[in-house]
């Protein structure tokens, strides 16, 4: 429901309005940064549309159609989503999101503001790629030929639509240009530059922004009945990330993990300790993808904590207490000649662990070359 989604209240006025003055649109782009809601929002916006009694704020949340909602089961609404054949799935000529709507709906329940790789995991993809393809887009076509069940409407969710390949792409485009009647397409990703033009063309945009610190401090409030201090410590920590403080919150052991990881794989490149990089190497890429970008993030965190430390701007500047001895002894190594490349190669090798590289040279590749940068006095 809309009062699930953190902040946003504008966005959401703007959408509740072309419900109940009937304009709506039959396809929609809603795309923003990771941890800002858009999985969340489009599902909210979904139910309002849906809802047999909504109120003038949010679906009423009892009737027939929300019971549905809670379960993700409403028959007049579609998912789809990046798939490819599990471990199990070896004898299927191909696979839709429909092989996949039980591990999707629970997706949906625990995680709605998860990330990809986190759907990845759980339907057991290892290292494959999840994609959208052909068939997916052949089977939409044919769901939409049909009239609803229940609701005036059929709404369409489709998540990541980036993901989709041309063949997919195309035969979407063919929909979107006629359109079924009473049929709502809600296209919600992170990437839309990447989508074809000719789509991002017949979509409504809706960009969804990073949420801002005070709706992030009132939910850590609210919701996780934490602190003041503890909350501000999130807030500055996620950079209007609601995902990141859930992990925040939820994994404080995998913070423990990745400070320990990080100072070892610093002072390794530091001493320029082959055999030792090599060793962590290969321990960071037996982690689970997500455990990977998340010891990856907190790595360019940490840099960027240090780099702020070495021009003396403290005030900008938070350390858990575990990282207070090490991050000042750090912080003289990252100046204005390395950071910026530090940065990069960190990053480079989060997206190649969204593209599935293998690990193992992902890691020892970073590894080695940050052991060039990282220079002694």
């Amino acid at each position: 429901m809309f009062r699930d989604v953190v902040g946003h209240e504008s966005l959401k006025d703007r959408l509740r309005q072309t419900v109940q003055e009937g304009r709506i649109s039959h396809a929609w782009l809603l795309f923003g940064p990771e941890g800002s809601g858009v999985l969340p929002m489009a599902l909210a916006f979904a139910r309002y549309i849906l809802c047999t009694a909504r109120s003038e704020r949010d679906a009423c949340g009892i009737c027939p159609s929300c019971n549905k909602m809670n379960k993700y089961i409403h028959p007049d609404l579609y998912f789809v989503s990046p798939v490819n054949k599990s471990k199990s799935m070896s004898d299927k000529d191909s696979v839709t999101t429909d092989d996949f709507l039980p591990e999707w709906r629970d997706f949906l329940l625990n995680q709605p503001y998860g990330r990809l790789t986190g759907w990845y995991d759980r339907i057991d993809l290892e290292n494959k790629q999840g994609l959208i393809k052909e068939e997916e887009s052949r089977k939409l076509s044919a769901k939409m030929s049909l009239k609803s069940f229940e609701s005036d409407f059929k709404v369409v969710i489709i998540w990541h639509p980036d993901k989709m390949n041309d063949q997919a792409a195309n035969k979407l485009l063919k929909l979107l240009e006629e359109p079924p009647p009473m049929t709502v397409f809600i296209l919600a990703g992170e990437n839309p530059d990447q989508l074809l033009p000719t789509v991002r063309s017949r979509c409504t945009p809706v960009k969804v922004p990073r949420i801002t610190d005070d709706d992030l401090r009132r939910v850590i409030l609210d919701r996780h009945g934490l602190t003041e201090d503890r909350a501000d410590d999130l807030v500055h920590l996620a950079s209007g990330n609601y995902l990141r403080v859930q992990e925040l919150i939820s994994e404080e052991e995998d913070l423990n993990y990745n400070f320990g990881r990080f100072r070892d794989l610093m002072r390794l490149c530091y001493t320029k300790d082959i055999p030792g990089l090599i060793r962590i190497s290969e321990e960071l890429s037996q982690l689970t993808r997500e455990k990977q970008k998340s010891l990856l993030n907190y790595a360019l965190g940490a840099i960027r904590e240090s780099f702020a430390l070495h021009f003396n701007t403290p005030g900008i500047v938070y350390l858990a207490d575990n990282e207070k001895t090490f991050i000042p002894n750090f912080a003289p190594f990252m100046t204005g000649k390395n950071v910026v490349s530090v940065s990069d190669e960190l990053t480079r090798a989060i997206v190649d662990i969204e593209r599935n590289v293998n690990g193992r040279i992902i890691f020892l590749d970073m590894a080695l070359k940050l052991s060039e940068l990282i220079v002694k006095k």
